[in-house]
């Protein structure tokens, strides 16, 4: 029975010393650790190098220069604007290889042909009505919509060729397209249409 008090005894005195705070001898506490812990946080190694090298101290923040604003020139690109085309340019735009006739010539229509006229507003080609007879062809050219030669007459709105009265329609989109006195009308060549 005396051995177990004993050995309750050391059992008691060695729970007793678990309670106690650890003790280091003095070389441990003095060591220098592996890893400075302000390395690891830093990012670059100038502010590594002044925290390490001055632990205690009270660092003044180094200022980062200002970043440089660059004011570039402003470019503004304005598109040109076209030139709104005459009704005449459009017409010559329809013509192909266009061959003026200086002086203009006469041909003879031997048979029914029909005299056409480009609206330019529009882009059609309506019909003035049928002549015969001589005209006065001024230019020679091929249409660009069918590769077609055509002969270019000019004619006096409801005064030549015999066509005095030509539809209200056709002549209400000749005026709108600017023109109420005269029009560049035109011809397709045919057999009906003879050179001089």
């Amino acid at each position: 029975m005396i051995q177990r008090i004993l050995w309750f005894a050391v059992m008691l005195l060695a729970l007793a010393g678990c309670g106690q705070p650890l003790q280091l001898d003095a070389a441990r506490r003095t060591r220098t650790p592996l890893l400075a812990p302000s390395a690891t946080l830093t990012s670059t190694p100038e502010r590594a190098t002044a925290v390490l090298a001055t632990p205690r101290t009270t660092q003044t923040p180094i200022q980062a220069p200002s970043p440089t604003v660059v004011h570039l020139p402003t470019v503004q690109i304005i598109p040109a604007t076209p030139e709104p085309q005459t009704s005449e340019a459009r017409w010559r735009a329809q013509q192909i290889d266009r061959q003026v006739l200086d002086p203009p010539q006469l041909y003879r229509v031997t048979s029914q042909a029909t005299l056409f006229w480009y609206d330019p507003m529009t882009g059609q080609i309506l019909e003035i009505g049928t002549l015969r007879g001589d005209v006065p062809v001024q230019a020679r050219f091929r249409l660009r919509s069918t590769g077609q030669a055509a002969l270019e007459v000019p004619y006096r709105i409801n005064n030549d060729f015999g066509l005095t009265a030509i539809s209200e329609a056709v002549r209400s989109r000749m005026e709108a397209a600017g023109y109420t006195v005269s029009v560049e009308a035109f011809l397709l060549e045919s057999d009906a249409v003879q050179a001089p």
